[in-house]
This record gives structure tokens, sequence and C-alpha cells, in this order.
């Protein structure tokens, strides 16, 4: 019996066959359409994963190139081990008195705010957390109370406490400077301590004054080359004793005179 369907029209049935099986059928349209939503839902992850990665990344450079990141010298962030501060915590002041009349009444320091303070002009200043000390400050010449720890310090240079402060410190030396020792700097700590013993031998006829010391890696970290060391009490027999240390970079003779008398010169009157 002869097929009815054409020869042309059978080729076609064929060939579309052979189209169906090669190309595979398309979803449902639901299928499909959850299908983008879930790249759309992907996309949005990743495109927010890449956002908080670049987040993080903008807040690290930030805080790497803040102003107060570095000093004024440009020496990195310290911290208080024996490492220079990175900004003046408190605003410089100086109050000035006339040299002439050589009556000027000691001056107190700051206590509780860790200000640095300038005088322009050589002038007394009485530390008040430390027992009472009486200093002799030279002219042009820096003072810093710590406001976490009963020690005063005394620079030729500029100060400022470090970010974590000088409660915890290497080789019991904070160095809370702004910039490194120069050439000839002096940096001077004043440290309180209740030791009977200690305070006894201060005052003792065996008392042995300023003398030279051991170059601790705290002072040497900050360019000094020279030590020198003293213990400070008063005559009222009790066991507050100041300690003094002082560190040097390079002095020539007059700075060392100089540092060996401020510390010399102390006292509780």
């Amino acid at each position: 019996m002869t097929d009815p369907t054409p020869d042309g029209a059978r080729e076609e049935q064929e060939l579309r066959v052979l189209l169906e099986r090669a190309v595979p059928q398309l979803p449902a349209p639901a299928q499909r359409l959850e299908s983008v939503r879930e790249r759309v839902r992907r996309r949005r992850r990743r495109r927010a994963a890449g956002l908080s990665a670049t987040a993080v990344l903008a807040v690290a450079a930030a805080g790497l190139l803040l102003p107060g990141a570095t000093d004024p010298g440009g020496s990195p962030p310290p911290d208080a081990t024996g490492t220079l501060a990175p900004t003046v915590t408190g605003t410089a002041s100086g109050t000035a008195s006339d040299p002439a009349a050589g009556s000027a009444p000691p001056t107190a320091v700051p206590t509780t705010t860790g200000e640095a303070t300038f005088a322009p002009t050589a002038m007394p200043r009485r530390f008040p957390t430390l027992s009472g000390l009486r200093v002799a400050v030279p002219a042009k010449w820096s003072v810093l109370v710590a406001h976490d720890s009963p020690r005063a310090y005394v620079s030729s240079q500029d100060l400022a406490l470090p970010q974590a402060g000088c409660a915890t410190q290497r080789d019991d030396f904070c160095t809370p400077l702004v910039r490194m020792l120069d050439t000839d700097g002096v940096l001077v700590q004043f440290t309180l301590s209740l030791d009977q013993g200690m305070a006894d031998k201060a005052r003792g006829p065996g008392r042995t004054g300023v003398t030279g010391e051991s170059v601790v890696d705290a002072c040497r970290a900050v360019g000094g080359t020279e030590q020198l060391g003293a213990l400070l009490a008063d005559g009222s027999g009790s066991p507050a004793v100041v300690v003094a240390t002082a560190c040097l970079a390079d002095p020539t003779p007059e700075q060392e005179t100089r540092a060996r008398e401020l510390i010399a010169g102390a006292d509780f009157s």
C-alpha cells in the first residue's frame, strides 16, 4: 500500500523530530522565573560580599592615613614601653616669672590632665603627686605629669603621654617624647615610691647623690647614650622616696651638668 504522505512532508517531519531531540525542552514558565530569581539572589549576595570587603579595606586604610596616627615628627605610634608618644595629649602652656625678682612662688603642675607645660623662663615647679617635690626647671624646658601613675617628667624637648599612658613601662622608664631625643637632649623621670628602706638610704649619711647608671633599653630606644640616677627623700622620716632617672643623648659637658644640678637641686621644701 502506498504511503499517502508526500516525500517532502515526510522529510520535514523527520527533521522536526531530530531538532526536538537535539534541543532540550525549556522548563515551565514558573520554573524559569524561579531560576531567574535564584540567579538574582546569588548576584546580590556576591555584590554585598564585595562591598563588605571593600568597606573593611577602606576602614583599615583610613586608620593608617588619619592625621593622629603619626606624631608631628613622623614617628610611628608607640606603646608605653619605651617608645615615643604619637600626639600631644594636652595643650602646651607657659607661665613666665620675673627672673630678676627671684621670689616667684613654686608653680603647681597639672596632676590630672596629663598636659604638657612649657617654661619660657627658669622657674621652680612643685609636684603635689610626688609628695610635694620641687624642681628648678630650666628655661624653655617642658614639664609633664602622668595622670595614670605617680610620675612626672622634665625634658629639654616637647612631651606628650603615649596612648597607653605610662602605668606600664619598659625598664621602669617611660619616654613620653614627641620625637626622638636630639643630640644634647635630656629626659628626666621622677617616680614616687613608698619604701621606708629606700627613703632612709636616700636621707642617710651614706647617700650617693647623682650617679651614672647603665643605659637601659628604653632610654637607648629614643636615642639616649648616657643615664643618671638618684634617690630623693625629705627629712620627715616618711617612707616617701622619689627615684630620679635622666636619659641623655650625647650631651655636652654643660648639658650634663645642667641635668645633674636639676636632680641634685630637687627638694621638698
